[in-house]
Formats: structure tokens, C-alpha cells, sequence
């Protein structure tokens, strides 16, 4: 056994002494706090580049949304013009050559459903 076991085991050199040789306890906290204050600082650094790339994101997806909400208003618009009566009817007399009957030849049909409720409501009035 070498001379620094020998006194480690007889209890003349102990750890606390060991460390003191390496460290103050003036050094320990100071070099525990600078690593702290680092530590924060990347994690301040991470954080906010973290933060700037979500804000990015979120603006991208914010213009996105104003587009489709755009062309959803311009298809709602195209949808109200292609379905207009007239537009319909014009279709329908140009391409498909259909042309209005005449009164003698137009026929009113009355379900009997229909009709019994027309009959209940001259009742009531």
C-alpha cells in the first residue's frame, strides 16, 4: 500500500481534505453558478429560436387561411352565377333546343296529400 492509502485508512486524509486541495468552497459555488448562467443563457438562445421558428409557422398558416377563405368566396360566387334560373333557361333553349309548352299542352297535377291539405286550410280560414 502506498503512503497515501496508508494515511487515507488511518482517517488523517479525508475526502473533505482531498477536495479542498482541488476546490474552495469559494470556487465550487462560483463555478456552479457559471455553469448555471451558461446553462439559462443556451436555453434563453433555444427557447427564442424555437419560439421565431412557431411565429414563422403560424404566419404562414395565417396567410394560408386568407388564401383559401379568398377562393372559397370566389367559388361560392362562381356557384351562385352558374346556377342562376336564367342562365339555366338559356342553356337549356340554345344547347338543348327546349322551348316552353303552351298552355294546352301543360298538364297541373294535385297529389291527394296536396290536396287534402289545401282542403283543411280553406277550413280553418
Amino acid at each position: 500500500m502506498n503512503a497515501a492509502a496508508r494515511l487515507f485508512n488511518q482517517g488523517q486524509l479525508s475526502r473533505s481534505w482531498v477536495i479542498s486541495l482541488f476546490l474552495t468552497r469559494f470556487q465550487f459555488w462560483a463555478g456552479a453558478l457559471i455553469f448555471v448562467v451558461l446553462f439559462s443563457a443556451l436555453s434563453l438562445v433555444y427557447v427564442t429560436n424555437v419560439s421565431r421558428s412557431l411565429r414563422a409557422l403560424q404566419a404562414q398558416q395565417s396567410s394560408e387561411a386568407d388564401h383559401l377563405h379568398v377562393q372559397w368566396g370566389q367559388f361560392l360566387l362562381e356557384k351562385s352565377s352558374l346556377t342562376r334560373q336564367a342562365r339555366l333557361q338559356e342553356i337549356a333553349v340554345e344547347k338543348l333546343q327546349m322551348v316552353m309548352p303552351d298552355s294546352h299542352h301543360q298538364a297541373i297535377i294535385i297529389l291527394k296529400s296536396q290536396k287534402n291539405q289545401n282542403q283543411n286550410q280553406k277550413k280553418d280560414d
